[in-house]
């Protein structure tokens, strides 16, 4: 999936409902490879909009003014928007990382248990570990 509207999508997609530590988990990871893909757009277009306005230099309405300065000024926008988006993406790590803590100990039983092939209680939730 190449496509912004198609990773959209695909986290749109991912309802928290069966089993919770995968949901996250992939949730996590589609939010992450999204935002890596917006980043990567976003430093393109800073590069490419502050070429394009430099390319203003000696435009005859542009007499006296630093074109380059504001051309820098300008595309920093497009860098800082860059930088939260990959704020974003660390977010999202630390998003399944706190839920495996928060949830560590369950997390642990329920592997022993499935190691010992115990018949787990009658939980009547909606969602599961």
């Amino acid at each position: 999936m190449g496509s912004g509207q198609a990773r959209l999508d695909e986290i749109a997609c991912i309802e928290f409902h069966g089993k919770v530590p995968s949901k996250i988990a992939a949730y996590a990871t589609a939010t992450q490879l999204f935002a890596h893909d917006l980043a990567r757009e976003l430093d393109a277009a800073a590069n490419a909009a502050e070429n394009a306005m430099r390319q203003l230099k000696g435009h005859p309405l542009l007499m006296g003014v630093d074109v380059r300065a504001r051309a820098w000024r300008v595309a920093r926008e497009l860098n800082e928007a860059r930088e939260l988006v990959l704020g974003i993406s660390a977010e999202a790590v630390k998003f399944n990382v706190q839920f495996r803590q928060e949830f560590l100990e369950a997390l642990e039983a329920l592997a022993k248990r499935e190691r010992r092939d115990t018949k787990p209680k009658d939980y009547k939730g909606k969602v599961d570990l």
